[in-house]
C-alpha cells in the first residue's frame, strides 16, 4: 500500500537531455541536491536552539523541507511517506504525518499514518477521526480497521474492538496482527474459548511470535486452566528467551499449581532481565 519513495541518496530521475524534466530541473542532479542543501541550511540555521536540546525535530523538519522542495512529479510525497520515522520523538512524528496529508489528502493510507501517530502519543480521539478520514476515502482499508479496533481496545470498547478486528480479517484473513487483536479483545469479554481461535490462528500464521503465547497463557490463567497456561508460557520462553513477561506469567502460573520451586526458578532468571518484575514475583511467592 505504501508506493516505493526515493533513497534520500539517489537524485530524481529525469528524462534525456532536452526533455520536459531536463528543462525543470536546469543543470541536472547537481542543481536539485544544491537545492535541498539551502533547505537544509535554512532549516538548520532557523532551528539551531531547537537542535541543541531535541535532534529530532531538526531532523523532522529537514525531512519536510526535503520532502516540500521536491515538486510532487519528483516523488516529494513518496520520500516524506518513506522516511517519516526519521522524526524520532512521536510529537515530531506527528507534525511530519500531517505534512504527507497535506502534501496527499486524498490517500488514506497518509492518514492511518497520522492516525498511528496520534495513538503513540495517546491522544485517542484524534487517532480515531485519523482512521476514519481513512475509511471515508477508502472503506477496505485494512490498517485503518486494525488502527481503530486498537483504539478501542484501549478506550475499553470491547464489543466496538472485536467489530473492527473482524472487519481487518475480512480484508486481510492472514493478518496473524489482527487475529492476535481479537483474540485479545475476546479475552476481554470472557469468551475464552473464542480467544483460544484466534491466538491459535495468529500462532499458525507466526510461528515465532512469542507474544501469541504469552497471551494465550494468560487467556488460560483468567480461566482457571492451569497446565495449559504453564504451556504457553514455556512454548514463549523457548521462543524468546529474553521475554520477562513470559517468565514472569510462568512463575504466577506455577504458583497457582503450588509449584513454588519452580516459580522460584523464574524468578532467579528474571533478576537478570527484569529486576523490577523479579522483586514482583518474589513477593507473590513469598505471599503464598
Amino acid at each position: 500500500m505504501i508506493p516505493n519513495g526515493y533513497s534520500p541518496l539517489e537524485p530524481p530521475q529525469g528524462q534525456v537531455a532536452g526533455g520536459p524534466k531536463d528543462a525543470r530541473i536546469v543543470g541536472g542532479p547537481w542543481a536539485w541536491w544544491l537545492r535541498v542543501g539551502l533547505v537544509i541550511f535554512v532549516v538548520g540555521v532557523g532551528s539551531a536552539s531547537v537542535f541543541l536540546l531535541d535532534p529530532s525535530s531538526l531532523k523532522a523538519r529537514v525531512l519536510m523541507g526535503i520532502a516540500g522542495a521536491r515538486s510532487e512529479e519528483d516523488g516529494g510525497y513518496a520520500f516524506l511517506k518513506k522516511h517519516y520515522t526519521a522524526s524520532d520523538e512521536p510529537a515530531n512524528r506527528i507534525e511530519t504525518c500531517k505534512g504527507l496529508v497535506r502534501l496527499k489528502p486524498t490517500d488514506a493510507c497518509a492518514h492511518v499514518l497520522l492516525g498511528d501517530a496520534y495513538a503513540d502519543m495517546g491522544r485517542m480521539a484524534e487517532a480515531t477521526t485519523s482512521y476514519n478520514d481513512a475509511l471515508a476515502l477508502e472503506a477496505d482499508c485494512f490498517e485503518a480497521h486494525l488502527g481503530l479496533g486498537k483504539v478501542h481496545m484501549e478506550l475499553g470498547h470491547h464489543p466496538q474492538a472485536i467489530e473492527s478486528y473482524q472487519r481487518a480479517l475480512r480484508l486481510r484473513p492472514n493478518s496473524a496482527d489482527a487475529h492476535l487483536s481479537l483474540g485479545l479483545a475476546l479475552s476481554s469479554l470472557g469468551k475464552y474459548e473464542e480467544a483460544m481461535q484466534a491466538f491459535q490462528r495468529a500462532k499458525e500464521l507466526d510461528p515465532g511470535i512469542a507474544e501469541t503465547q504469552v497471551l494465550t497463557g494468560k487467556s488460560y490463567l483468567q480461566a482457571g486452566m492451569y497446565p495449559q497456561a504453564i504451556e504457553c508460557f514455556k512454548d514463549a520462553v523457548e521462543t524468546d528467551q529474553g521475554h520477562a513477561q513470559a517468565y514472569f506469567n510462568l512463575g504466577r502460573a506455577y504458583l497457582r499449581v503450588g509449584d513454588r520451586a519452580l516459580a522460584m526458578e523464574q524468578q532467579r532468571v528474571l533478576q537478570g532481565l527484569d529486576p523490577r518484575r523479579a522483586e514482583q514475583l518474589l513477593l507473590l511467592i513469598q505471599s503464598q
